[in-house]
């Protein structure tokens, strides 16, 4: 493969996948082995682009002098191509130990954080690695062997959201390495890469040249399946997407889908629309297992309100009346308000992050242009001192529009609030009768009559910490 076909694939891989465009910065991640080598060569020598590269390398510190000896070449590297140098150090194997991942699970992590932490400092469109072809079937492998639908079995893409482009994708490692000699580049070969120990590894040394005793051509044909399932999870994700707008309700901490629309749903939608979700939350997939996603499916199915699943990263998936519900844990826990006596305007702490604000108002212009947050009291109708205490099922309220009152249960169950959040609810009494269920319902004692110049207005702050859930 000639220099000048190589640089030819490589940008145009960089158009046709909208990767940068000409004099972009990247930063260039450079560990010293012949890979990252030949990317930083291969970016540095176009003639087309003309890049503003910065060298990027974090020192594992997990083989020592080897470790040190790769950081000391990629700043000469980085020096010969007359180009800035970054370099960090990150203890990798501490990192994996305090947050029980694997040594390799923890060196991408420590890379890509210091990788973006550059991006953002240098004002960089993305950050180049050095993933190829070869890397593409072994990746498709390993999730074979551990187990993944379409979206792990498509593996790598040429770039991603997270701004990392992958120009070589389309390159065979053995073509990088003719390159480097072809120019006389030399390069760090990493020890590790030899060590059967590692899954990758043997997958490399040992199935990948197992498997090409049935297809010579199998580095190929893995690449190509990848590149197809990547189409197909891109339909099926758009798809999956429009479904998800139409039904899931969100709030801070909690995801909640309607259970009618969401059982109508096929199986494969379903679990699509349960990872959404716990993305929304928790932020990512990690931890979660697909036996996961058919625990909160059997959930579903069995329909019983109440019914609760333990998830990890802290979640716990819940069938209300109406919806699936999928939630921080800590938010499902009943949070009892504390009992105050409110002896006149200010602001009152009720506990949990909730506070009520007491204060002088006229009457607002329309009651039903209100939000459920805010309501008005007549305190020449009902005077100072309030009582506001947790709301007690046998409570009852004088509703607006109705004559006689309502039990605060019969109130929560038409409202289809959780039976585990009904705990949470203050009420705020005036010689022992209700004058506010917040947010909920307002009642026709003391409520302020239009045009009246003064009153008094109540405001529920920190309401996002009351999780009315649907």
């Amino acid at each position: 493969m000639s220099q000048a076909n190589l640089h030819t694939r490589i940008e145009t891989a960089l158009r046709e996948y909208h990767l940068c465009v000409p004099g972009d910065c990247l930063i260039v991640a450079v560990s010293g082995g012949a890979d990252s080598v030949a990317l930083l060569d291969l970016l540095a020598s176009s003639t087309c682009y003309s890049f503003r590269l910065i060298v990027a390398h974090l020192n594992h510190l997990l083989r020592k002098e080897a470790s040190n000896s790769d950081e000391q070449f990629v700043k000469a590297l980085a020096e010969r191509y007359g180009l800035p140098c970054e370099v960090a150090r990150v203890e990798v194997n501490k990192l994996a130990q305090t947050q029980r991942l694997s040594l390799e699970e923890a060196g991408r992590l420590a890379r890509y954080a210091f990788f973006e932490k550059l991006r953002q400092r240098h004002h960089a469109v993305a950050v180049a690695v050095a993933h190829h072809a070869d890397d593409q079937a072994e990746t498709l492998l390993l999730r074979l062997l551990r187990g993944a639908g379409t979206a792990g079995l498509a593996s790598m893409t040429h770039g991603t959201a997270a701004t990392v482009i992958r120009p070589l994708l389309g390159v065979r490692r053995e073509e990088l390495r003719n390159h480097l000699a072809q120019r006389n580049i030399p390069f760090h070969d990493d020890a590790s890469n030899l060590d059967r120990s590692f899954l990758r590894n043997r997958v490399r040394h040992e199935l990948l040249p197992l498997l090409s005793r049935y297809n010579p051509a199998i580095t190929e044909r893995l690449t190509a399946t990848a590149t197809l399932l990547h189409d197909d999870e891109q339909l099926l994700e758009q798809i999956s997407r429009q479904v998800w707008q139409q039904l899931a309700t969100k709030g801070a901490g909690w995801v909640a889908l309607p259970r009618g629309p969401l059982q109508e749903q096929a199986t494969g939608m379903r679990l699509r629309l349960y990872r959404t979700a716990i993305v929304e939350v928790a932020g990512d997939l990690r931890k979660i297992e697909r036996k996961h996603c058919q625990a909160i499916d059997h959930l579903l199915q069995g329909g019983q309100t109440g019914a609760r699943v333990a998830l990890p990263k802290g979640l716990t998936a819940v069938i209300t009346s109406d919806h699936l519900l999928l939630a921080r844990r800590t938010l499902l826990q009943p949070r009892i308000p504390i009992s105050t006596t409110i002896n006149g305007p200010g602001c009152y702490q009720l506990g949990n992050g909730l506070q009520l604000l007491v204060e002088p108002a006229a009457a607002p212009a329309a009651w039903q242009e209100l939000p459920p947050y805010v309501s008005y009291v007549d305190n020449r109708q009902a005077p100072f001192p309030w009582e506001l205490r947790p709301a007690r099922p046998d409570d009852r309220l004088e509703l607006l529009g109705m004559t006689g009152s309502r039990l605060v249960r019969d109130i929560l169950v038409d409202t289809k609030l959780p039976r585990h959040l009904r705990p949470s609810l203050p009420l705020l009494l005036h010689n022992g009768r209700p004058l506010w269920l917040p947010p909920l319902r307002r009642t026709r004692l003391a409520l302020m009559p239009h045009g009246q110049p003064s009153g008094i207005r109540l405001t529920l702050l920190g309401r996002d910490q009351l999780p009315l859930f649907p």
